[in-house]
């Protein structure tokens, strides 16, 4: 396989993976609203998900723009993926403590999806931005 052959099905995947970001970045930028108005979550809290938002809108159009570029969005899915860690780990131990309100308890599950989701984008990203090896022709 040549080397314009394997950047052109990473170019297609990338495409991909930056259209799909689009949509979960809205998705969760519109949940976190909805989270922060329903149930009083500060500024404080609300931040970091406005942050990534951010970085995934803003890594996946630099991302559709330029190949080069890949790498803004596989921080943001590493960004993301600590975030989705951090929020999902925090309400584990509540649970465990037996501290945690029922909408909380409820995060527990949808937040472990979204983990699930950012750790896969963000391997997917990890990927796509590896050299890949070189042959060096010599027999």
């Amino acid at each position: 396989m040549s080397t314009a052959n394997t950047v052109g099905n990473g170019e297609k995947k990338l495409r991909r993976i930056a259209f799909c970001t689009i949509v979960l970045a809205v998705f969760h930028l519109s949940a976190e609203t909805f989270y922060t108005v329903r149930y009083g979550q500060t500024a404080l809290g609300y931040l970091p998900d406005i942050v990534a938002a951010g970085l995934l809108l803003v890594g996946s159009v630099a991302a559709l723009r330029n190949w080069e570029a890949r790498g803004v969005l596989c921080g943001a899915w590493g960004f993301t993926c600590c975030l989705h860690y951090r929020a999902w780990a925090w309400r584990v131990e509540a649970s465990l403590s037996e501290t945690i309100d029922p909408v909380d308890h409820f995060l527990v599950t949808a937040l472990g999806t979204t983990l699930i989701i950012s750790i896969g984008f963000f391997i997917a990203m990890l990927r796509l931005c590896f050299p890949k090896k070189k042959t060096t022709g010599r027999g």
